[in-house]
C-alpha cells in the first residue's frame, strides 16, 4: 500500500515537482480509507481537520436548507482534493460530504498537509488555484440558478459534468456519472418534475440521449447555445 500511496501522490498534478524528503514525511502521516456508497465523510458541525484525496470513486458535497431541501454543491472524483478549506479556515463543517459511489480515499490531517505546504510553497499556490477555480464555477452556477431557464441550467450542468466525467464514444460524450432526475434537480435548483420535462425536450431535439441513468451529449454546440437562454 505504501508503494501505491507514493505512486498516487507523485502522479497527482497538484504535487508536480514535489521533493522526495517532504513527500516522504507527508506520506508517513497519510492514511488510506475505503468508504462505502452513502457513507458520510463529514456532517455539519463536524470539525474541519482533515484533507482528502480521491484514489477512486466519487464524493458529493451538499447543503440542506431550513425547509429540508438538498442543494448539491460539488462532485469530486479520481485525483481530486477536497476538504481543503481545513487548511486555510479551520472550524466546523457547514456542509454534508458523502461517498456517492464506493470510494477509496487518502486522508491527511491538516497539520501534516500544512507542514508539506511550508516545505513546498508551490503546492500551496496550486491548492489556492484549485480553490479559486472551484469558487468561480460555483459563482457561475449561482448566477445561472438566479437568471436562467431550467433548460439552460440543465444544459449548463451537463457541459460542466463533461469537464470532469466526460468519456468520448461514437455517439458523443458520455457523462460517466449516474444521476437521478432528483439529483439533477438538486444541482440546478429545480423540481424533479421540471427536470424530467426538460430532459424529454432535450431528447426530442436530439441534443442528448439517456441510458441507464447516464446522459450522452450528442450536440455540445447546441447545448452551449441553449445556455444563453
Amino acid at each position: 500500500m505504501r508503494r501505491n500511496k507514493a505512486w498516487f501522490f507523485k502522479n497527482l498534478p497538484l504535487f508536480e515537482g514535489v521533493q522526495t524528503a517532504p513527500l516522504e514525511r507527508f506520506l508517513a502521516q497519510v492514511e488510506p480509507q475505503d468508504w462505502l456508497k452513502k457513507r458520510m465523510v463529514w456532517s455539519p458541525g463536524d470539525p474541519s481537520e482533515h484533507v482528502f484525496f480521491i484514489r477512486s470513486g466519487v464524493v458529493k458535497t451538499s447543503k440542506i436548507s431550513d425547509e429540508g431541501r438538498e442543494l448539491t454543491l460539488q462532485f469530486y472524483t479520481r485525483n481530486d482534493i477536497f476538504g481543503e478549506m481545513a487548511i486555510f479556515s479551520p472550524g466546523d463543517h457547514s456542509t454534508h460530504a458523502e461517498a456517492y459511489e464506493d470510494s477509496s480515499l487518502f486522508v491527511a490531517h491538516r497539520d501534516a498537509f500544512l507542514q508539506l505546504l511550508r516545505a513546498q510553497p508551490e503546492i500551496a499556490l496550486s491548492v489556492t488555484r484549485v480553490i479559486s477555480e472551484r469558487r468561480e464555477r460555483l459563482e457561475a452556477r449561482v448566477g445561472r440558478l438566479l437568471f436562467k431557464t431550467a433548460h439552460a441550467r440543465l444544459a449548463s450542468l451537463f457541459l460542466d459534468l463533461v469537464r470532469d466525467f466526460g468519456v468520448r464514444d461514437s455517439r458523443g460524450t458520455i457523462v460517466n456519472l449516474k444521476l437521478t432526475h432528483k439529483e439533477m434537480a438538486s444541482l440546478i435548483g429545480a423540481t424533479r418534475e421540471t427536470v424530467s420535462f426538460a430532459i424529454l425536450d432535450l431528447r426530442k431535439e436530439g441534443l442528448i440521449v439517456t441510458e441507464a441513468k447516464r446522459v450522452i451529449i450528442v450536440d455540445e454546440d447546441a447545448l452551449a447555445a441553449l445556455m444563453d437562454k
